[in-house]
C-alpha cells in the first residue's frame, strides 16, 4: 500500500486499524493507483477554483461504494470502508465529505430473535442447500462469523476431518480483529459437512471449504426465515449472524466461562489472547467444548 497508509493506521486502536486497513486495500485495488496518488488528486481538485474543479474525492468514493455494494458487501462493511478512506483524509488534513457519495443507509436494529435448540433445528430444516446448512451447522455450533467459515480452506480441516475426529477444530485467526483462536463444531455440525463434502467429491487443500458468496447465504437464510416467520421486514432476525450470537448466549446459559466463549469466538480478551490460546493444547480445548457440546446440539 502507498507509503502514506502505515503512519495513518499506526494511529489508530487495533479493531479500527484491521477494519480500515482492509477497506484501504480494496480501495487501491479499485482505484488502480497508490493511494497517495488519490489524495494528490484530491488535494489538486480542492485547490482550483470551484468552477473548474471535478469533485475528484466524491465521484470517486461515489463509484467505489457501487462497486462495494455489487460485489455483495453489507451495508455496514461499506459505510466502514467508504469511512476508511475519509479517515485517511482527514488524518492528513485533506477535507473528504460523504455528503454526496449516497452511503448505502445503515439497517435499523431488530429485536434480537430468541433462539433455542428447538428453533434452530426447525430452522436448519427449512435450509434446502447441504451446502448451506452445513455451514449453518458450523456457525451455529462453532461461533465463527460468516466471513471467517467463508475463508476456511478444505486443507484447514483435512486432517481431522478424513480421522473423523468430532469435536473438529477450526484453527485460524479472525479476519476482522487479526486474533488467533480456535474453536469447534460437534457432531451434529460435523454430520452435515460429511454429507456435504461428500456429495462435492474430491477437494484439495488449498480449496475453499464452502463454495458459497456471503450474497447467496444471506439469500438462502432470508428464504429459510419467510418459511419458518412469514414476512420479515427489511431485516432478517435469522440471520448467519444470529447462530454466532446463538452460541454465545446459550453457552452463557449453559454457565461456561466467559474467558472461553471470548475466545472460541475470536474476540480479543483484554491483550491477553495468546495465554488463553496456550493454556491448553489442542486436544485439551477439545475436551472442554465437548463438556459443552450438549448445549449446542440442536433438538427434534
Amino acid at each position: 500500500m502507498s507509503e502514506d497508509v502505515p503512519e495513518f493506521l499506526r494511529a489508530l486502536d487495533e479493531p479500527t486499524r484491521n477494519v480500515y486497513r482492509a477497506g484501504l486495500s480494496l480501495f487501491q485495488n479499485f482505484y488502480g493507483k497508490p493511494l497517495s496518488k488519490f489524495l494528490d488528486a484530491v488535494e489538486e481538485d480542492l485547490g482550483k477554483p470551484r468552477r473548474q474543479r471535478q469533485r475528484v474525492a466524491a465521484n470517486t468514493l461515489r463509484a467505489f461504494g457501487r462497486w462495494l455494494e455489487e460485489s455483495s458487501y453489507a451495508p455496514k462493511t461499506v459505510r466502514a470502508y467508504l469511512a476508511s478512506v475519509q479517515s485517511l483524509g482527514r488524518y492528513y488534513e485533506i477535507p473528504i465529505s460523504m455528503r454526496y457519495v449516497r452511503m448505502p443507509p445503515a439497517l435499523p436494529k431488530s429485536k434480537k430473535f430468541p433462539w433455542t435448540l428447538e428453533k434452530i433445528s426447525e430452522f436448519m430444516g427449512y435450509l434446502r442447500w447441504i451446502d448451506v446448512k452445513a455451514l449453518a451447522g458450523c456457525l451455529f455450533q462453532s461461533g465463527l462469523s460468516v466471513s471467517d467459515a467463508l475463508a476456511l480452506t478444505y486443507g484447514d480441516i483435512q486432517r481431522e476431518y478424513e480421522e473423523g475426529i468430532v469435536p473438529l477444530c477450526f484453527d485460524l485467526v479472525r479476519i476482522k480483529t487479526d486474533t488467533p483462536h480456535m474453536t469447534f463444531i460437534g457432531k451434529f455440525a460435523y454430520q452435515l459437512l460429511d454429507e456435504y463434502l461428500k456429495a462435492r467429491g474430491k477437494l484439495r487443500p488449498e480449496d475453499p471449504l464452502f463454495a458459497l458468496s456471503q450474497r447467496t447465504v444471506r439469500f438462502h437464510f432470508e428464504r429459510a426465515a419467510e418459511r419458518m416467520l412469514g414476512k420479515i421486514g427489511e431485516r432478517n432476525p435469522c440471520s448467519p449472524h444470529s447462530l454466532r450470537s446463538a452460541f454465545r448466549t446459550l453457552l452463557r446459559d449453559a454457565d461456561a466461562p466467559e474467558e472461553y466463549v471470548e475466545f472460541w469466538m475470536g474476540h480479543n480478551i483484554g491483550g491477553d489472547i495468546r495465554k488463553v490460546y496456550t493454556r491448553h493444547s489442542r486436544d485439551g480445548w477439545r475436551k472442554v467444548y465437548a463438556q459443552f457440546e450438549p448445549y449446542l446440539t440442536p433438538k427434534g
